[in-house]
């Protein structure tokens, strides 16, 4: 007999997407880098959804998405130790939706997303 790991899928949907960098920004706690797949017409909440799908931890928790001000220069921005909100970020509203441009990537709205996006729990 063979014995197979059953593996869950957190994203059934076969449809548009892009593979985003999810990282936590917070200083001295347990939620790191996470790597999902925001589709075409996602809701902010459904991606928070879909993130507290793959983490175990975050299920009883509060989690807001932050975008960068420059989506390519952001994520190599150094944070302050103290205040790690202080410079570059934008929270994303739960209600905003997240698009798939093929020549631009993500946007929500007119701002465009990039391939990493921070979050921060509460």
């Amino acid at each position: 007999k063979q014995w197979y790991q059953r593996r869950v899928r957190v994203d059934p949907v076969e449809k548009g997407h892009v593979d985003v960098t999810f990282v936590n920004i917070q200083p001295c706690t347990p939620f790191f880098k996470q790597h999902l797949k925001v589709y075409d017409t996602d809701l902010v909440s459904d991606v928070i959804a879909r993130l507290k799908r793959a983490d175990r931890k975050l299920k009883s928790r509060s989690v807001e998405l932050y975008r960068y001000v420059d989506p390519e220069k952001g994520p190599r921005q150094l944070l302050a130790f103290d205040q790690p909100m202080l410079w570059n970020k934008r929270r994303l509203t739960d209600t905003s939706q997240i698009q798939l441009c093929p020549e631009q990537g993500l946007k929500s709205g007119i701002n465009q997303l990039g391939d990493t996006l921070c979050y921060v729990v509460s």
